[in-house]
């Protein structure tokens, strides 16, 4: 199967030249070199962060099929509006639902392969979704902070809300840590507005590292909070986040002072941060 990376250029296997009008209008042009027994499998990556990569997405999709491509992959680590999975209020839509996943189908891709997504909403509403899970992120930044064989009974995971619980819960049994702690939030019932991060209760004994995960790190509040709140419990080793998707669109002066190490993917952008770890999906 070709690769035809959108992102990396340098490691796409297809080559091909993106062009920009003063318009706003985007194009892609494939080489001609490649004919209809090259491109009858293709693989596409891409990131998907704004429309401006749809219309580059959509574009070369099409370009593709002209040149004779037959079987049509896409992946997607992030997928734009992950958490907008429902109408959050009267006269609004379903902007995942309604607005991209019929834009993702009307392509037919053959396979849209999606990482750690937010919800099972993408499941419900992508035709011939993949679903890849943060097992592998998540062994590399846990064989960073400790490789050794013990490890597991000096981490302890701690769980953003009950919602991700599931997930965590898997992956605590998986690397065999037993230590998992759930957080709860204390909401503004008219605004949604977090005001307060609470832990149970937690005996630290034994515990030299926590650990945070998962899916999306936005502002990064709410692991702010939460690494604020771990601390006022009684501990005193070292706190550590595992997030897939990194946006960090706050920055990370409040999250450097928090974490002792960060770990992500670039699937939403590259970034370069002292104490930020970035795995590549690309």
């Amino acid at each position: 199967m070709k690769k035809l990376n959108l992102v990396n250029e340098a490691k796409s296997e297809i080559s091909y030249k993106i062009s920009r009008f003063p318009d706003g209008q985007q194009n892609i042009t494939i080489n001609s070199v490649y004919n209809r027994e090259l491109l009858s499998e293709v693989l596409i990556y891409t990131r998907l962060n704004s429309f401006k990569d749809l219309e580059i997405l959509i574009c070369a999709t099409q370009a593709l099929r002209e040149m004779g491509a037959g079987v049509i992959a896409v992946h997607i680590p992030y997928f734009l509006g992950s958490r907008s999975d429902r109408k959050f209020e009267q006269g609004s839509v379903n902007y995942l639902k309604q607005v991209i996943c019929p834009i993702i189908n009307s392509q037919n891709y053959n396979q849209v392969i999606v990482l750690d997504p937010h919800s099972d909403v993408l499941e419900a509403c992508l035709k011939n979704y993949d679903k890849i899970d943060n097992h592998s992120i998540v062994k590399n930044a846990l064989t960073d902070i400790d490789n050794k064989n013990d490890a597991p009974y000096r981490t302890a995971i701690v769980s953003p809300d009950a919602g991700a619980l599931k997930k965590i819960f898997d992956i605590a049994q998986k690397f065999g840590i037993e230590k998992v702690v759930t957080a709860g939030k204390v909401r503004d019932m008219k605004s949604g507005k977090i005001l307060k991060t609470e832990l149970p209760a937690t005996d630290w004994t034994g515990i030299q590292q926590v650990v945070i995960i998962d899916d999306i790190c936005d502002g990064g509040r709410t692991f702010t909070e939460l690494a604020k709140a771990i601390r006022e419990s009684g501990f005193e080793g070292k706190i550590f986040l595992i997030v897939t998707h990194g946006i960090f669109s706050a920055g990370f002066d409040l999250l450097n002072e928090c974490f002792d190490g960060i770990y992500s993917t670039n699937s939403v952008k590259d970034i370069e941060n002292p104490k930020l770890t970035q795995f590549n999906v690309f």
